[in-house]
């Protein structure tokens, strides 16, 4: 009886000993633990350093971008205590944003190409996670990545961000105590200096648990020689017999691998073929399991019979297989822009459009080759073979590794139409205000064809959120030509998204010109990538006119030098040398315009602002448009805009924020608003907000608004549209009220710890 509780009774202790210690890994990533508080946001090193021997208990696959609508094509893998993430085109971080993906611990960046698809996010990514505390980042891939970031030094400022770059085309190997990524470089076979990079990724396996029973069958006692059972290692008992872990702990578990695999065009064929003998090893042994294979190889390579003939051989039936940019995925990802969009839509349909781009349909069942299914279930996994049909994937659709689940798709981003217009219309008093605006007034129809139209790509500052995109402004300038003002990361997929495919690629062909006022990068990162769309659409079409400051000319020639040729694509004009005297003649009749000039504001070096003079009329007087580019309040943008039908100023922060933005070189609501007039502007429209104004900015009360508009994302106006967008307020503020209420109590707040700081200098 004696022996019996005795042994009940170390078991008892050995039990609540080890449940002590194996419960410390979920214990370091659980949310309520100090080590994921702010301390170690701030500090992410301490974090880092703490969770280096914890086995992560989570490993998920999340598609961030499925390549769709102007959408990256991008891939995020995130455990308790690290995140990577492979491929970075343009809008990485504004899906991250969207979708809540923290990057606070991102610090590894694997990228199959160099060209800008494939790392084009890669500027606003690395100054976004330089802000939220990330340190030191490793970045792998291809040539030339260490070199692009640092030839945008001049726009791409990173002072606290140290960034390695990785040259993977010999094979390199990246090895951490979560897993090891080795590299499968691909060799162009029409030009050797070519490379991409293909990745095999392998989980480390957590340890078997330990058999506590085992263990006090060997006589093992409570304390710290069971986590050393534990952690692999064999032990000597004080009486002098050695206890092996392999004896008291259940079979590790088999370790997952996943690939990456992207074959540009057919010339990377023969490398990717090369490589079949080792990929056809790692899916026959027994150690480890390929549980999933990443395509981001473009559909036309995906489905010929070399490619699919490669899967078929090198990979098991139970293999599953996520295609990036395939023409299935039909959803770029970007909710919320649809979500504004329908709300604003009630007020104005031809104001705010309906997007373009093609909508999800959430009634599709899976396909056998994206079935959702967990790894261990054997019988359907034979069902998942590569041959079979694909479904598209859109942004969120996860991959459980661990706990090895399976493919995920209950959080995948959907558009809900009907949600969206009700949320309005629970709103008190919208109903009534909408239904009066209606009978008294609505917007006088104009042609798909009519111009000159304005069209708002992005209206945020420095960074993108989900509503508001960095600065890009499209006008209609003719009813065969456009010219784009500004160039934001993700601009292309701006108008992709705004037009449908077919529209997008027409606006892009009748592109006639783009200006960049200055050469921060939330104004012209878009700019490559544009260029590249457009040059592939027609190969040889007439290049564009590149307004912009004559610095940006080093990037440019090294993205063409050492990456792929854009120089072909447009004819630089800087922008200082139209300060002597006006762009006319044949340059600009193309384009439906006269003349543009341009002017020094009073921003960083090199800002400017433009105007253009169109040929076209509007009330039988001549239409100018003048753009300030970022500025605070300038007599000599005054001076080039005098007498604007238009004015499409920056309005960064609102009224009661002057100093900041004084110190940022930025202008207030009312500052913008005072510039028109004093131009004598017949409308102003409002543009650049802050980001902490994300749906509606902070108004002030005392300003006659009946000439100004505020601009949101994917709105295009006419010049009569303009003369009755006033009369959308009351709707418009009360649709948005409880934001604007938000606002308002910030601002109070705002004022309140002001005064309590005068008071303290006073005393």
């Amino acid at each position: 009886m004696y022996l019996v509780k005795s042994v009940g009774s170390s078991l008892h202790r050995t039990l609540r000993t080890l449940t002590t210690s194996t419960s410390m890994a979920a214990t370091i990533a659980s949310a309520k633990d100090p080590l994921t508080g702010p301390r170690y946001e701030r500090e992410p090193n301490i974090l880092k350093k703490k969770l280096a021997s914890v086995v992560p208990g989570t490993v998920n696959l999340q598609v961030l971008g499925s390549g769709a609508n102007g959408a990256p094509a991008s891939v995020y893998l995130f455990t308790d205590q690290a995140r990577y993430l492979f491929n970075c085109g343009e809008g990485t971080q504004r899906l991250a944003h969207e979708h809540k993906t923290r990057l606070s611990r991102l610090e590894q960046i694997f990228v199959t190409q160099n060209t800008w698809a494939s790392c084009g996010g890669l500027p606003g990514l690395t100054l976004t996670i330089q802000d939220a505390g990330v340190r030191d980042l490793g970045l792998h891939g291809p040539p030339h990545l260490g070199s692009m970031l640092q030839s945008m030094r001049r726009f791409v400022v990173l002072k606290n961000l140290q960034v390695q770059s990785f040259d993977c085309s010999e094979g390199a190997c990246f090895e951490d105590s979560i897993l090891k990524v080795d590299s499968l470089p691909l060799i162009s076979s029409e030009n050797p200096k070519k490379c991409v990079i293909n990745y095999i990724c392998q989980l480390k396996p957590r340890a078997g648990a330990l058999n506590l029973l085992k263990c006090v069958e060997k006589g093992v006692p409570p304390g710290p020689l069971l986590g050393q059972l534990k952690n692999g290692q064999d032990i000597t008992l004080p009486c002098g017999t050695v206890v092996r872990s392999a004896d008291v702990t259940e079979a590790s578990e088999t370790a997952l691998s996943f690939v990456f695999l992207d074959v540009p065009s057919v010339e990377y064929l023969p490398g990717l073929l090369a490589h079949s003998k080792r990929l056809k090893k790692l899916g026959e042994e027994q150690l480890t399991e390929v549980a999933l294979v990443l395509h981001f190889t473009p559909h036309l390579i995906a489905s010929c019979k070399d490619y699919k003939d490669f899967l078929e051989e090198n990979f098991s039936p139970g293999t599953q297989h996520i295609h990036l940019s395939s023409p299935l995925n039909q959803f770029s990802g970007y909710a919320a822009a649809h979500r504004i969009q329908h709300q604003l839509h009630q007020l104005a349909p031809q104001v705010f459009p309906l997007l373009g781009e093609q909508m999800p349909c959430q009634s599709q069942s899976l396909s056998l080759n994206l079935k959702k299914t967990k790894l261990e279930d054997n019988n359907a996994g034979k069902a998942n073979s590569s041959q079979e049909e694909e479904q598209g994937v859109v942004a969120m659709t996860s991959f459980h590794l661990r706990p090895r689940k399976g493919l995920d798709r209950t959080l995948e981003s959907k558009l809900t139409p009907e949600e969206y217009v009700k949320e309005t219309h629970a709103v008190p008093g919208f109903t009534e205000l909408l239904a009066k605006f209606k009978e008294d007034y609505s917007f006088p129809i104009n042609s798909a064809d009519s111009y000159p139209k304005i069209i708002f790509l992005g209206t945020g500052s420095c960074i993108p959120n989900k509503t508001r995109n960095v600065s890009s402004i499209l006008i209609k300038t003719a009813i065969d030509a456009y010219v784009l003002l500004d160039c934001g990361e993700g601009t292309y997929g701006q108008i992709v998204r705004l037009y449908g495919s077919d529209q997008g690629k027409h606006v892009l062909r009748q592109l006639k010109a783009i200006y960049v006022s200055h050469l921060h990068a939330d104004h012209h990162i878009g700019l490559i990538g544009l260029l590249r769309d457009r040059r592939q659409l027609e190969p040889k079409a007439e290049p564009l006119i590149l307004l912009a400051p004559r610095q940006i000319e080093p990037w440019l020639e090294f993205y063409n030098r050492e990456i792929e040729t854009i120089d072909d694509a447009y004819t630089l004009v800087a922008n200082g040398e139209l300060m002597a005297g006006p762009l006319t003649g044949e340059k600009v009749e193309p384009l439906g315009i006269t003349a543009i000039s341009t002017c020094l504001v009073r921003h960083c070096p090199n800002s400017f602002g433009i105007s253009l003079t169109l040929a076209a009329k509007h009330k039988n007087e001549n239409v100018k448009i003048t753009y300030s580019g970022d500025t605070m309040p300038c007599q000599d943008l005054i001076d080039l805009g005098r007498d604007s039908t238009v004015l499409i100023h920056e309005a960064t922060m609102e009224d009661e924020l002057e100093e900041e933005a004084r110190l940022k070189t930025h202008s207030t609501v009312s500052q913008a608003i005072q510039q028109g007039r004093n131009m004598d502007a017949r409308h102003t429209i409002l543009t650049h907000f802050s980001q902490r104004y994300a749906k509606c900015p902070r108004l002030p009360s005392d300003e006659d608004m009946q000439r100004v508009a505020i601009a949101f994302d994917n709105m295009e106006v006419t010049l009569d549209d303009l003369e009755h967008y006033h009369k959308l307020y009351p709707a418009l503020l009360a649709m948005y009220a409880e934001y604007t209420e938000e606002l308002e109590q910030r601002a109070v707040k705002r004022e309140l710890k002001q005064e309590r700081k005068r008071k303290l200098v006073q005393t």
